[in-house]
């Protein structure tokens, strides 16, 4: 009889053991669980934090570009206005009203469709080939696997690749020269979007530059490219950007061509 007790006392002891231990391992469960919730919402709270900060940054570039870009545009219509007749000028100026109204429109968004950019584009390059009298040749190739209504990329992101184009490589050959554009889709879902020039190369504009007595800073170029950094930080994507130096068969400077390549 006291055998069996002594014997009960000790399954008591021991389920009473065994019931504390599991108390005690739900309760570092919970601990551990607890632990790990607030890791993640601290993680969440810096991610949040880090993308009001990128997308703030990316605001403030979009509104510098806007002023910068009018700034240019206007510079143009004067020049033209003063060296040409007033029907050219109005036409000038029409475009002129097309291309502010649509810069406007996708200076709004983050992201606009390739086919709004390249209208935009072109309106742009307009209005240079008639500032330039038609010394400025502009072409845009689409492949045609690649949807310009449904591909989507950060407003004025080809413009100022264009512009350097034109006022650093064209600007300093007599005879004018060809900007191309060229947009396609790699079968890795990249989106390529290459800007070449015949002029007379990056070597050659610098030393031009240097000697001019008004140096025309590349703005658009520098906002372009944090633009782009802070893209791949906000979207953890991987745009990259290449500028190449063309040469002729002698070895000879024939241009520039920057490769985009962004990740649909």
């Amino acid at each position: 009889m006291i055998q069996q007790l002594e014997e009960n006392q000790q399954l008591q002891q021991m389920h009473a053991f065994d019931l504390q231990r599991q108390l005690a391992q739900r309760e570092m469960e919970v601990l551990t669980t607890a632990h790990e919730l607030e890791e993640q919402r601290v993680s969440q709270l810096r991610s949040d934090f880090e993308r009001r900060v990128a997308e703030a940054e990316m605001t403030g570039l979009r509104s510098q570009m806007n002023p910068h870009f009018i700034f240019n545009c206007l510079n143009s219509i004067k020049l033209y206005a003063i060296e040409n007749d007033s029907e050219k000028a109005s036409d000038y100026l029409t475009k002129f009203s097309r291309l502010i109204r649509l810069v406007l429109e996708n200076s709004r968004s983050e992201r606009v469709t390739l086919r709004n950019e390249l209208d935009m584009l072109q309106l742009y390059a307009d209005m240079e080939t008639m500032r330039f009298k038609q010394k400025l040749s502009f072409f845009v190739e689409v492949e045609p696997d690649v949807d310009v209504g449904f591909v989507e990329i950060p407003p004025l992101l080809l413009q100022p690749y264009v512009e350097n184009a034109i006022w650093h490589g064209l600007m300093h050959k007599p005879e004018g020269g060809t900007v191309r554009v060229r947009a396609s889709q790699s079968q890795e879902n990249l989106l390529q979007l290459t800007i070449t020039d015949d002029g007379v190369g990056r070597t050659r504009a610098a030393e031009l530059k240097s000697k001019s007595a008004s140096h025309r800073k590349s703005f658009g170029m520098k906002m372009t490219s944090e633009r782009i950094a802070l893209v791949n930080q906000l979207y953890q994507t991987h745009t990259q950007v290449e500028i190449q130096d063309l040469v002729d068969t002698d070895g000879l400077p024939a241009g520039t061509e920057v490769i985009i390549q962004i990740p649909i």
